[in-house]
């Protein structure tokens, strides 16, 4: 998965350095302070991304707490102006969900044109 980072070159440098450092916060802590310092659409991607890599049912409680959101049979889709109403702590636990049922989630987030 890439995430786009449009023009912001140092953006992308950041995430790339938080997500490859070796003395890195936990990774749903990560996660949220990346989702805290990113644009609507960067959150969006980044909760797209992860949510493809959780239960039915995360999916269904996020659901229920910002309203619905589309789905294309498998993968969801958060819109820009929803990731207005997801909590850093919501996003930490999409991460850890993540996480635990794809171990390697962390390896495939990186900026567009990076690659690992």
């Amino acid at each position: 998965m890439s995430i786009q980072f449009a023009s912001d070159t140092d953006h992308a440098a950041s995430v790339k350095a938080a997500l490859h450092s070796q003395q890195q916060a936990p990774f749903p802590l990560t996660i949220s302070q990346l989702f805290l310092r990113s644009n609507p659409e960067q959150r969006a991607d980044l909760l797209n991304h992860l949510l493809a890599n959780v239960s039915p049912e995360m999916r269904t409680a996020l659901a229920g707490s910002i309203g619905s959101f589309s789905e294309d049979g498998t993968h969801p889709h958060i819109t820009p102006e929803q990731t207005e109403q997801i909590a850093p702590g919501q996003v930490e636990e999409i991460a850890a969900t993540a996480e635990q049922h794809t171990p390697g989630v962390l390896a495939q987030l990186q900026p567009q044109g990076e690659h690992a």
